[in-house]
């Protein structure tokens, strides 16, 4: 049978459309693993040839907005880059099949296209970044006011700032295929409220404002990686009936993640019909370490093997697809400089590794702790993943960096299959100025059985500084673990170090307590004019807690923050806490308190409280009447009998455990202080 015309020319449209389309699966990685790379000059930034080998999808954040517009892009590598290095790496890194990709927006350049002249600079502009510096694609990452659009419809978008963008896109593209004969990469990385927000039975400002431009595009995208992140609890394919699912775990990935590969009908009647998009082209995306929001690796681990269909179930949602989606194209994280601080470092890497690929890797950890200047005899283990160590290693085929001048390595024991400890010989000569964290283990691959290449980790291992003493000062960098926090040295000209804390950061300090008793906490730190709250910990028991802030500037180191806590003698894990807020923070300061200025009820005696430790009611009973209040150790009073009475009764269950006082007053003002244990 002949075919007309018009058929041979569907045929062929539609076949030329296929090969573009396939082009976009094959040409990003498979498995993908996606790290942000911060594009900023701090202390945590990384040069494109120190990535981790192992990410093979680096999107380089971000392009940003000439001056004075919402849509004209531009780009300048950050740090100490000259542009003939720059674009050097990122050659050797895509001769590997690595991928380089330019992100677009983020949290502070908000893209708002209003008129067709700013869509033809938007277009031109980006073009032109990908086309000079040599990037394999780009990544759309569109937040707040980039995202506020008004009559949102997945079928039809009615916000003319959305259509732009959603034409802008399609232009990019078939400018880069016109110019390069091939497809431009693109990837997307959209909030959960401007997605799975549009689940919401009562959704609020721009819920599913992000559907309308995956849907016009789904197509063309190579990859979607909606943030897991910063996102709050949200509703899932299971609706009102299931409730809204909170971040951070099991099965908020799974829920979130199956909402974005099945699609949904908007919460919304206006929103209309999301058809869902592959999960061949989807990635799981969540921080490393960096915040309160980032899942535990092993939890991870089973999340992502049960959404593949490759493990049981991990929590209480359960999949409505059976077996999974085995196609799943990968991970996502921000950001590769937060992944390479993580304890153990590139620990989200190792977390991808473990799903979906049988490549060797190595981790390393200090086995037992090492002091500064107690080095000698000091284990570093490394235990290897996915491979068999040799039957026999070879001292010469190992080099540890970073280690202190006169610490070498002594030997390397092979304890079993998986497992080799490297023994450190001499001791440091001159202190550390701060915890060592960068020591790097580097092994020939002659060492394992399987590896074609030499594998190595650095950030694992920790060298101690010495147990610091209470009473006494506790330098902020005498650290021995962390999360997320970093040094700053010479911070605006103070000499020194301090070290700069997050909400939800921790730093973790060995302390020696010489006496049980009362101690007055007093902090040397810059904030800036606002309300920050930090705690302290003594071994994971809060022990104090402690609203600041700043008479003078953030850049200003200034003494304030003195309040008391109760201290028992020994050996013991301090930790410092945010709360909320942040600061700069050089030293904590503890001095034993002065014994409080009251006067007891006759004796010791005269006041009896019974039982103590206590969990339920609590019998206070005194020689002559007197009215109770009971204070946390922040001197807050939590409980008060105010009646004049010699007998009280006091119903403590609702307080936490922990240690408190009892005040009692008599009439005239005489005062006696008893400690209270709750249990």
């Amino acid at each position: 049978m002949i075919k007309s015309k018009t058929m041979i020319k569907n045929i062929f449209t539609t076949v030329l459309a296929l090969c573009i389309s396939l082009s976009a699966y094959t040409q990003l990685p498979t498995p993908a693993i996606v790290g942000y790379l911060e594009n900023w000059g701090t202390g945590s930034f990384i040069k494109l040839k120190d990535i981790d080998s192992r990410y093979n999808v680096i999107n380089i954040a971000f392009a940003s907005l000439k001056s004075g517009t919402d849509y004209h892009m531009q780009f300048y590598p950050a740090g100490s880059y000259i542009e003939s290095d720059f674009k050097a790496e990122m050659a050797a890194l895509q001769s590997e099949g690595k991928k380089i990709i330019i992100s677009i927006g983020g949290q502070n350049d908000h893209v708002i296209l209003d008129t067709e002249a700013e869509k033809n600079t938007f277009v031109s502009s980006v073009n032109q970044i990908v086309d000079y510096w040599g990037f394999d694609g780009v990544d759309i990452d569109l937040e707040g006011t980039s995202v506020h659009f008004t009559d949102i419809n997945i079928q039809k978008p009615g916000d003319v700032k959305q259509q732009l963008m959603i034409t802008a896109i399609q232009e990019m593209m078939a400018n880069h295929y016109t110019t390069h004969g091939k497809k431009m990469l693109l990837t997307m990385a959209p909030e959960t409220h401007y997605v799975q927000g549009g689940l919401s039975p009562w959704p609020s400002n721009y819920s599913g404002a992000y559907l309308p431009i995956i849907e016009a595009l789904k197509d063309s995208i190579d990859m979607l990686n909606v943030q897991l992140y910063s996102s709050g609890s949200m509703f899932g394919l299971d609706g009102q009936a299931g409730g809204a699912f909170v971040q951070a775990n099991a099965d908020f990935v799974l829920a979130m993640t199956e909402a974005v590969i099945l699609g949904f009908t908007g919460g919304d009647t206006t929103l209309g019909i999301y058809s869902g998009f592959p999960a061949s082209k989807t990635g799981v995306a969540l921080p490393g370490c960096h915040s309160s929001d980032a899942v535990p690796h092993k939890e991870l681990v089973d999340a992502v093997n049960y959404l593949m269909g490759n493990g049981p179930q991990p929590g209480s949602y359960t999949l409505k697809t059976k077996g999974g989606y085995p196609d799943l194209k990968g991970m996502m994280t921000w950001s590769i400089n937060s992944d390479k601080r993580c304890s153990p470092s590139y620990g989200f890497v190792d977390t991808y590794s473990k799903i979906f690929t049988d490549s060797s890797y190595i981790e390393i950890e200090s086995n037992g702790s090492i002091y500064e200047q107690l080095e000698n005899g000091g284990l570093i283990q490394v235990n290897l993943f996915k491979d068999t160590y040799a039957s026999t290693l070879d001292t010469t085929n190992w080099t540890v960096e970073n280690l202190p001048n006169g610490v070498q390595v002594d030997s390397i024991i092979r304890v079993n299959d998986t497992t080799a400890h490297v023994v450190l010989k001499g001791n440091s000569t001159v202190k550390y100025p701060s915890a060592i964290w960068n020591v790097k283990v580097i092994a020939d691959s002659s060492q394992f059985i399987k590896s074609r290449q030499n594998l190595s980790r650095g950030n694992g291992v920790i060298l101690k500084k010495t147990i610091s003493k209470i009473p006494g000062t506790v330098q902020c960098e005498d650290l021995s673990a962390k999360k997320n926090v970093w040094l700053i040295n010479n911070f605006f000209g103070d000499t020194g170090t301090v070290l700069r804390f997050n909400s939800n950061y921790y730093s973790e300090y060995e302390v020696d307590i010489s006496e049980s008793g009362t101690y007055d906490v007093t902090f040397r730190t810059a904030l800036e004019a606002k309300t920050h709250s930090s705690s302290l910990k003594i071994d994971g028991k809060t022990i104090g807690y402690q609203s600041m802030s700043s008479t003078t500037s953030w850049k200003v180191l200034e003494t304030t923050s003195t309040y008391k806590v109760d201290l028992d003698s020994g050996f013991h894990v301090l930790t410092l806490f945010m709360n909320s807020g942040w600061m700069n923070i050089d030293w904590m300061n503890f001095k034993k308190a002065a014994p409080e200025s009251v006067k007891a009820l006759g004796n010791t005696n005269n006041l009896t409280i019974s039982p103590n430790p206590a969990d339920q009611i609590v019998n206070i009973i005194a020689e002559s009447p007197c009215s109770i209040i009971i204070l946390d150790v922040t001197g807050k009073v939590v409980k008060s009998h105010t009646q004049s009475s010699t007998n009280h009764q006091i119903n403590t269950s609702d307080l936490t455990k922990g240690l408190y006082l009892v005040k009692a007053t008599s009439p005239n003002g005489d005062a006696f202080v008893q400690r209270l244990i709750i249990k």
